[in-house]
């Protein structure tokens, strides 16, 4: 432990192999289940590195302040607010005059890369505590000597957790159907896991294990007055009110209104009640099985080999024309990334009067104070290491000659071992990174399985492939039994007691029904070929100088706002570009100054399968496609400040171009090759069937 507390010391990160070897990452709600005791030295150790009040002694040289360089307040704000050095460490080219430390890597080659030293960073000073925690434990006169030494050993044990997205939590869900005031119902549950929500758990406190309910330091960060200036919250993109006071002149448009709370505690869509919660948890199950088709094309052989193609949504090469750029690949693990930020974040409400159910995750320099924040971004660099396991030999040498370099550059401002004064040698970089076992972990996925290429591919595909529909009227099938919802009921944490304040909140898995589903015998004829939709588009990143939503509906749009929008049963689907003000982000500001184009993909596959299974649409053909998207695809727009967007707005000055794409596979046990088609002319022909004025009084600028 005397690397680990130097390393600690100096803001060196040297991940934990040589301190505890290579141990697993597992899903969140695995870890707590399975794993109780490590669990619980976390829980305390994230209360302790909160620098929150807590009842029981603390060593010294483990209390903690905020002002302390390996403080969760100081980790988080690396990735932007507050507008400091993080330890003195300037980044590299700085724009000039700027008080920004300029750490972004968003829509750069190096976005997953930079944050996996970031996750070590937190892993390792967590583990420090963890390890300490049980230290104490240990001195406890009322604990035998097994149980001291079982805590030892479940400190070895902890590595940072992941959200798996697309693991049920639980049974039957329903949610918007195809049609207003229809609803679906699901065989299964994809909420966001319980451990984030509730606010308080059941802990095994120090010194002596008596368990008692505390607050939950998985549900929210608190703010004290002292922790952001007055123009930090105005550059945050979260906070209308202050923001414009400060720039009304530019953004004339922005009401006088502020969230409740925004500057107390971190929030998701628009707060923690069990409303918000509620609204959260219907977004992630209506994008679920998209987003999940999304990921598993890119594990999938072939379309995303290429490491700058999967990695990044930047378009770091030169084309004639946009149209060329929409006919490479448009998804990204960043894009994917970013998508998942503004499901867990929320979008803006209605303007008249202006209502917000957007949270910190929303904002590039606030979200990492969300303590989910850390989990999602292990479920990215998850999906990052599967797709390393699946493409060896792929990294950045594909990129262009010209951005080959960065495999080498510096992640500021993450220091290595041994520290030196070199600025070229002083930081991690992508290559040295490469590497999860370097950091000491590896993923469930991976651990301690002697697994081929294709063993590792068929292994992710098999655990969620039956969850994805093909053809119409296809039941979905049956996850292995690994992924079945868990039983949570007698996690530690859940033990709750009559005082707790989430005793009747804690929801127990529901008993499994079978949900009859037409066959796929239906159809006058068993398909040979699956026809997956997707809706592409490029724009640049900072064309409303911060974050802002594209939503995407096949169907009816009602609304005035982005709320509204994902809560239509047309909708689909978004493309969050995911971007701080220049104010607070010196990347932002270079990017504003190149015109940084970023590309998105959104599957529409699962909404066109319910109009087929609703007999509104023939078939997935795309002789029947393409009139019908004609006629009802639609889009809007809106920053995450609540300004509604004329999507000709970001077309004539932002160079916003959509497109349409069709992937057609052989079904399994049959034969053929996966083929792509390319369908422009649906823009056009919506673009020009459109009115000439939009309308935003009815739903935001009129995209169809």
């Amino acid at each position: 432990m005397d690397f680990l507390d130097e390393a600690h010391k100096r803001g060196v990160v040297v991940g934990l192999r040589d301190v505890a070897g290579v141990a697993p990452r597992l899903d969140i709600d695995v870890l707590l289940l399975n794993h109780a005791d490590t669990f619980n030295l976390l829980l305390i150790a994230l209360m302790e590195l909160k620098a929150e009040n807590l009842p029981w002694e603390i060593d010294d040289g483990f209390k903690v302040k905020k002002a302390d360089k390996m403080s969760y307040f100081q980790l988080a704000g690396i990735h932007g607010l507050p507008r400091a050095e993080w330890d003195k460490e300037p980044a590299v080219g700085k724009l000039p005059d700027s008080i920004d430390p300029g750490y972004c890597a968003h829509s750069t080659p190096t976005f997953a890369t930079w944050h996996r030293p970031y996750l070590a960073m937190l892993e390792q000073t967590l583990f420090r505590q963890v390890a300490n925690v049980a230290e104490r434990f240990g001195r406890s006169e009322k604990l035998s000597p097994t149980r001291k030494k079982e805590y030892v050993e479940a400190a070895k044990l902890f590595r940072l957790p992941y959200w798996d997205y697309y693991r049920p939590r639980d049974y039957k869900v329903t949610m918007p159907g195809v049609f207003k005031n229809h609803k679906t119902t699901s065989p299964y549950d994809y909420h966001m896991p319980q451990i984030f929500t509730l606010e308080d758990l059941m802990v095994k406190t120090l010194p002596d294990e008596k368990l008692v309910p505390m607050s939950n330091p998985f549900l929210q960060y608190r703010f004290v007055d002292s922790d952001l200036t007055k123009k930090e919250w105005e550059a945050s993109g979260i906070d209308v009110r202050a923001f414009a006071e400060v720039y009304a002149s530019t953004f004339s448009w922005i009401v006088q209104v502020t969230i409740p709370n925004v500057k107390e505690q971190t929030l998701r869509h628009g707060g923690n009640d069990e409303k918000a919660v509620s609204a959260m948890n219907q977004a992630l199950n209506m994008i679920r099985e998209d987003e999940m088709r999304s990921s598993l094309v890119m594990i999938e052989r072939g379309e995303y080999s290429n490491y700058p193609n999967f990695s990044t949504n930047g378009v770091r090469i030169k084309l004639d024309n946009l149209s060329e750029i929409l006919e490479k690949n448009t998804g990204s693990l960043e894009g994917l990334h970013n998508n998942y930020h503004v499901y867990i974040g929320g979008f803006t409400g209605p303007r008249e009067p202006m209502t917000t159910k957007i949270g910190h995750m929303t904002c590039v320099p606030i979200a990492a104070f969300d303590p989910v924040f850390w989990i999602h971004h292990c479920q990215i660099d998850r999906i990052l290491a599967i797709w390393q396991a699946v493409n060896e030999g792929h990294w950045f040498e594909e990129l262009e000659e010209k951005d080959r370099y960065l495999v080498d550059d510096g992640l500021v401002p993450f220091r290595k071992y041994p520290l030196v004064d070199d600025k070229k040698k002083r930081f991690w970089t992508s290559n040295l990174a490469r590497k999860t076992e370097d950091f000491g972990y590896m993923y469930a996925d991976l651990y301690g399985k002697n697994q081929s290429v294709e063993q590792i591919r068929e292994s992710f595909v098999k655990n969620y492939d039956w969850s994805r529909r093909l053809v119409p009227f296809q039941p979905l099938g049956k996850p292995p039994p690994e992924m079945e919802p868990l039983d949570l009921s007698k996690a530690q944490v859940y033990q709750y007691t009559s005082s707790a304040k989430s005793a009747s909140k804690f929801r127990r898995l529901s008993q499994r029904t079978e949900i009859q589903s037409v066959m796929q015998e239906t159809l006058a004829a068993k398909p040979k070929v699956s026809h997956e939709w997707y809706m592409d588009d490029v724009v640049e990143r900072m064309a409303m100088n911060g974050s802002f939503t594209i939503f995407y509906f096949i169907g009816d749009v009602t609304g005035n706002s982005g709320q509204e929008w994902s809560e239509l049963p047309s909708f689909f689907g978004v493309t969050h570009v995911f971007a701080a003000p220049k104010e607070a982000c010196d990347n932002c500001g270079r990017q504003q100054e190149q015109a940084q184009l970023v590309t998105s993909t959104s599957a529409m596959t699962s909404l066109l399968l319910d109009y087929v299974e609703t007999y509104k649409l023939n078939s997935m053909e795309p002789a029947d496609v393409e009139p019908f998207l004609v006629e009802n695809l639609k889009w809007r727009a809106q920053t995450a400040l609540g300004k509604v967007i004329d999507p000709r707005d970001l077309t004539e000055r932002h160079s916003l171009k959509l497109s349409v794409s069709c992937k057609t596979s052989p079904l399994p046990g049959e034969t053929g090759r996966v083929t792509y088609a390319f369908y422009p002319t649906v823009i056009e022909q919506i673009i020009a069937n459109a009115s000439e004025t939009p309308t935003v009084g009815t739903g935001g600028a009129d995209g169809s």
